[in-house]
């Protein structure tokens, strides 16, 4: 800001005094030698008119840059605004997949005794079992609890006689699988129940002529096994049991007989496809640093503090996983490549949870206040008191650092072998909305005053003006006398009448005197302007307004009134 004083008043009184000394002239008398040509116009007080400032805007004090951090919205409110980059992570967890031959299958060897019974048929009762153990201890870690699993497990069962003979298995016959097995068919003699596979006929079984009957095991239910079976610790999955045969068969012949009947339960493979499970993948998210740019120079100041009422950090996230992801980190701010601040987010009971089967933007809101924040779309927000310490100095960069991203501890239902992806982005936005502990230094000069003032020796000037302000903050002004060349003139003091009160909508209007002494009259002839300073402050009045482009500081009706006239040097 530049004013210039006008010396129309000073160039009267010169014109007037000049006339009277002309007319009274003895023109054989030598003035510059024999009077003193130092003369004081103006008795006491000599005011000088001097120009008013336009408004001075935020806007114009901000003088943002394009890619400034320091926004404007439509609204004209102003805040910091940034966004940050983050990682587009690969989710899955390994398939876990049983090789035939990582299998133990134990055949049952049946001796079958077979007696006239009261119809003249030779019967015999069939009661035995086979059974199969996996003990796999190399399967991925990354599922931690198994509750159940959709499975690929193709079998057969498989029955023959030893020597020449032959039998019936009759109607009812019967196949007891574990319980906790879902089981399929294709074999049209056979029903299946449940885990029981029961015969709808008479199925005749011969030396050569075995038994085949197709079994597929679609689905199995860990949490109904014993103990010591599932997934017995991270890695070590155990499936044992027995598969019960029972029934009644018969042959032909007119004395009772001795067989053996051979049954076989066969497995070509396991494969776990659908699981529902806790599960704990590896998860590596990352987020790039948020540079904050081309800030006003009133926020770049080391004595700047600020404490805004709710800054915000936005997480943008996607998670086409089913996996519950609880996320947390610590945002550090830093100034001149030192940390200035530290804030750990995601701790409990503040979590930061990432919802699975999310494939679209979630918006979680990270912010200041104790209270629900609305968000546009879906999304929530968790509260983190402290999150204006990475503000409270306006840092040059902000970093998501210490970054953890693990399953939660809860069952899902997730394919096995899929990838899925994590998307993680953010956002600061902290309006500039500021609460009682707020300290903005702004510094500008008014100058170009020496023309005016330079010939004259004065005692004491006195600069009133009144300021209108707009903006939601007090102002302190300190003044300093400068020189030409910007040099403060140490030889004179300076002193503010009183404060700038705190702005509103319609303008709250100060007096303010700015008064300039020194010793030495002379030296007022160096003065050029004068350089300020104005911290600005909050108060519990002011706290949580929004600093807008539009609001202003106005310096208007300004006079420079001299104090004890103005000694002019005629010589």
């Amino acid at each position: 800001m530049k004013k210039q004083l006008t010396t129309q008043t000073l160039s009267c009184a010169f014109i007037l005094l000049s006339s009277c000394m002309t007319a009274c002239v003895d023109n054989d008398y030598d003035l510059s030698k024999d009077l003193d040509m130092t003369v004081t116009v103006g008795g006491e007080n000599l005011t000088i008119p001097a120009s008013n400032t336009k408004d001075i805007t935020l806007e114009k004090i901000f003088d943002l840059d394009e890619g400034s951090t320091v926004k404007a919205d439509a609204n004209g409110n102003y805040a910091l605004s940034q966004t940050g980059e983050g990682s587009n992570t690969r989710v899955s967890i390994d398939d876990i997949t049983i090789n035939a031959n990582e299998i133990e299958l134990q055949s049952a060897r049946t001796e079958l005794n077979y007696k006239i019974s009261p119809s003249g048929t030779l019967e015999a009762t069939v009661n035995d079992n086979t059974s199969f153990n996996i003990d796999k201890r190399n399967i991925t870690t990354d599922v931690t609890a198994l509750y159940s699993s959709d499975v690929n497990m193709p079998a057969s069962l498989h029955m023959s006689i030893e020597g020449n003979n032959s039998l019936t298995l009759k109607k009812g016959f019967k196949i007891d699988f574990p319980e906790y097995m879902t089981i399929t068919t294709t074999d049209q003699r056979v029903n299946i129940e449940g885990s029981v596979l029961t015969f709808k006929q008479d199925i005749n079984v011969s030396s050569t002529l075995s038994l085949n009957i197709p079994i597929n095991i679609t689905h199995i239910d860990f949490t109904a096994m014993g103990a010591g079976k599932g997934l017995v610790a991270p890695g070590h999955l155990v499936i044992a049991d027995d598969i019960k045969i029972s029934g009644t068969s018969t042959t032909a012949g007119g004395s009772a007989i001795q067989m053996i009947m051979n049954t076989e339960f066969k497995i070509d493979g396991i494969q776990l496809t659908q699981v529902t499970a806790k599960v704990d993948p590896e998860i590596n998210v990352s987020i790039d640093p948020i540079a904050i740019n081309n800030l006003p120079d009133f926020l770049k100041d080391e004595q700047v503090r600020i404490d805004m009422t709710d800054p915000k950090i936005y997480l943008t996230v996607s998670n086409t996983s089913p996996v519950e992801i609880n996320f947390s980190g610590v945002l550090k701010s830093y100034k001149n490549g030192q940390q200035i601040a530290s804030v750990p987010v995601g701790q409990a009971p503040n979590l930061i949870t990432i919802p699975g089967n999310h494939p679209n933007d979630y918006i979680i809101c990270l912010h200041r206040l104790n209270e629900d924040v609305n968000i546009e779309g879906e999304g929530t927000s968790v509260t983190v008191e402290n999150l204006n310490d990475l503000i409270e100095t306006i840092p040059d960069e902000i970093r998501m650092d210490n970054i953890e991203a693990k399953a939660a501890d809860k069952r899902c239902t997730i394919v096995l072998g899929s990838t899925y992806n994590v998307k993680t982005d953010y956002e600061i936005n902290a309006p500039l909305q500021f609460n009682e502990g707020t300290n903005i230094v702004y510094s500008d000069i008014l100058n170009d005053w020496n023309k005016d003032i330079k010939d004259l020796s004065v005692k004491e000037l006195v600069v009133s003006m009144e300021a209108t302000n707009t903006i939601p903050l007090t102002m302190d002004m300190t003044v300093n006398a400068i020189d030409k060349d910007g040099k403060v003139l140490d030889e004179i003091s300076t002193t503010v009448s009183s404060k700038i009160a705190a702005g509103t909508d319609k303008g709250v209007v100060t007096p303010l005197e700015i008064t300039l002494k020194a010793t030495d009259t002379n030296v007022f002839k160096q003065l050029d302007g004068l350089s300020y300073e104005v911290a600005a402050t909050s108060s519990a009045e002011t706290s949580g307004k929004i600093l807008n482009k539009n609001q202003y500081l106005r310096l208007d009706k300004m006079v420079i009134k001299v104090k004890g006239g103005v000694t002019v040097d005629m010589n």
